[in-house]
């Protein structure tokens, strides 16, 4: 099992709990998400995985001065306004990937829309416009060792300013295994704002951290638990150096 929920298209039934730590100006954003991943089986060869992530976010107050910058908040882009902290919900964002069904060898893809809906409850926290754009998912599984991607564009259909969103996201994800459901793993989220200032753009985390899978009891049901910690090598100059992600996956 441990090895099977390392594959995103594996097929597996999940819930994912998921919470970010990011230093944003002389304070810390947080970004809780529940993500739901349920697959159909579409015919003898062809399913959709959904990946759907709702994110409830909170936003320290920030200075008068950088009251249009984009601020990078893994999963998503924050867009803030603010003169006070803010929390609230965050725009809804829904991935559906396109995968076979007939695995060959150690290889699985998917490719599908990225959707970001306008869910958000409070302006600092996102656009008030639909963005959408392709997403691919590629990875390499094997018994110690398995890594792969995600890479997706989004765009706003219209909006101006803080509403308007070309969003570049690539996620990367190694596993190694060890004994007993436990791993070492590295899956961050590499973050580029094309409609930010120059030299503001690009959020780099670099790190990783481990986990384990398990089952509680008697229970037939699995569970995994992991934390990362990262370092930003790149960053706009309102992020700090360090994000946290801490996870807890239900597997159905």
């Amino acid at each position: 099992m441990a090895k099977k929920r390392q594959d995103p298209v594996a097929g597996l039934r999940s819930i994912y709990l998921q919470d970010v730590l990011l230093p944003v100006g002389k304070g810390v954003a947080n970004s809780f998400s529940i993500q739901p991943v349920f697959p159909f089986k579409l015919s003898s060869n062809l399913k959709l995985i959904t990946y759907t992530i709702v994110p409830f976010q909170s936003l320290p107050t920030l200075n008068s001065g950088i009251n249009q910058a984009h601020i990078p908040l893994d999963p998503l882009s924050v867009q803030s306004g603010a003169s006070n902290a803010v929390f609230g919900l965050g725009n809804i964002l829904f991935n559906g990937y396109f995968s076979s069904i007939k695995k060959k060898g150690n290889i699985s893809w998917g490719v599908g829309p990225a959707i970001q809906l306008p869910t958000r409850t409070n302006e600092a926290l996102g656009s008030n416009r639909v963005s959408m754009g392709p997403s691919f998912l590629f990875n390499h599984g094997g018994d110690k060792f398995s890594a792969g991607f995600v890479i997706q564009n989004y765009w706003s259909l219209g909006g101006e300013g803080i509403n308007k969103v070309n969003s570049f996201n690539f996620q990367y994800f190694t596993y190694y295994n060890l004994q007993s459901g436990w791993f070492l793993e590295s899956n961050a989220t590499i973050l580029n704002n094309w409609l930010a200032d120059s030299g503001q753009q690009l959020l780099l985390p670099l790190g990783g951290g481990g986990g384990k899978t398990f089952q509680i009891g008697n229970s037939k049901l699995f569970y995994c638990a992991t934390a990362q910690v990262f370092y930003n090598a790149v960053k706009p100059d309102i992020v700090g150096n360090w994000e946290i992600v801490l996870q807890f996956q239900f597997i159905l």
